[in-house]
C-alpha cells in the first residue's frame, strides 16, 4: 500500500528514482531543492526499507509518478484519490495511465496525448543563429505573450486569465536567466524557457515561434543553439514534445535529440 513520504525516505527516494536519472530528471531536481515536507510525496515500499514507486503531487496543479512496475503505480492512484482532486498529470505513460485509472476512474481528461521524452547529449554542428541570447527583464511583456500564445496554440488555454500569475512566472525565468529568446529586426521571433537544471542535466520547454515567422528554420536553429549552450554545463538536454507534433519532433531529432521514453500528458481543464 501507498503512504506519504517523510524526510526519512530521502535516500530511498533517490535510490528509486536514480533506475532512471534521464526520466526523472524533474523528479530529482525537485527533491534537490525542495525538502519531502514541504510538498506531498507517496510511495510504495518494497522490501528493506526500499522503495518501488513514488508519486509528487503539487495540489490541484501537477502530478508525476514514477513506477516501473504498472501494479505499483495504481497503488499510487488508489492513494491520491484519498487526498488529492486530479490535476495536469505527466510522466512515463505506462505509470501515468495506471495511476489514472485508480486515482480519477469517473473524470474525463480535458486533453490526453501521447508524447516523447527525448534526450540529447550532444551539441549540433547547425550553423548559428543572429540574435539569439538571453531574455532581458525589460522584454518581460513580449516574453509572457510569447508563452501565452504558446499555451493557447498547445493546450487551448490561456494563462493570462489567472491573473498576475502568468506575468510573475515569467518574470522568475527571466531573472534567473531561464529563458532564451532569437531578436530580428526588433522582435522577438523565438523564445524557450530552461526548467529543471541540476548536475544529472536540465530540460526545456516553452519553445514557441509566431506563426508568421514559421518556416524559416528559426525553431531549428535557435533550439541547436539553446542546446549548445546548455550541454556547456549540463551533460544532458531532455524535453517532451507530443507525438502527433510531427514538425516539432523532425526539428528535435535533426539537432540531435533521441527519443529516451513513451509519456502521457494529462489535464483536467
Amino acid at each position: 500500500m501507498a503512504r506519504r513520504l517523510t524526510s526519512s525516505d530521502e535516500a530511498a527516494l533517490e535510490e528509486l528514482l536514480m533506475v532512471d536519472p534521464v526520466v526523472n530528471l524533474f523528479l530529482l531536481g525537485f527533491a534537490d531543492e525542495h525538502p519531502l515536507s514541504r510538498w506531498p510525496w507517496y510511495g510504495v515500499p518494497g522490501w528493506g526499507g526500499r522503495l518501488v514507486a513514488a508519486a509528487l503531487v503539487v495540489p490541484d496543479r501537477l502530478m508525476v509518478p514514477f513506477a516501473p512496475d504498472e501494479r505499483d503505480a495504481h497503488r499510487l492512484g488508489l492513494r491520491l484519490r484519498r487526498h488529492h482532486v486530479p490535476c495536469m498529470m505527466v510522466g512515463p505513460r505506462a505509470a501515468c495511465d495506471a495511476a489514472w485509472a485508480a486515482w480519477a476512474p469517473r473524470t474525463q481528461p480535458a486533453r490526453w496525448h501521447d508524447q516523447r521524452l527525448y534526450v540529447c547529449d550532444a551539441p549540433s554542428s547547425l550553423p548559428p543563429i543572429e540574435g539569439f541570447r538571453r531574455a532581458t527583464w525589460d522584454e518581460w511583456p513580449k516574453v509572457a505573450a510569447l508563452s501565452a500564445a504558446m499555451q493557447i496554440e498547445d493546450m487551448d488555454v490561456d494563462p493570462r486569465e489567472r491573473g498576475q500569475e502568468h506575468a510573475k512566472q515569467v518574470q522568475e525565468r527571466i531573472r534567473a536567466g531561464r529563458t532564451w529568446v532569437v531578436e530580428h529586426a526588433g522582435e522577438l521571433v523565438y523564445t524557450v524557457n530552461v526548467g529543471t537544471r541540476g548536475h544529472l542535466g536540465c530540460q526545456i520547454g516553452g519553445t514557441y515561434v509566431p506563426h508568421r515567422h514559421r518556416g524559416r528554420g528559426i525553431a531549428k536553429a535557435a533550439t541547436a543553439a539553446a542546446v549548445r549552450e546548455l550541454l556547456k554545463r549540463h551533460p544532458r538536454v531532455t524535453l517532451h514534445v507530443n507525438e502527433a507534433n510531427y514538425p516539432a519532433v523532425a526539428v528535435y531529432e535533426r539537432i540531435g535529440f533521441v527519443s529516451h521514453a513513451a509519456y502521457r500528458l494529462a489535464t483536467v481543464q
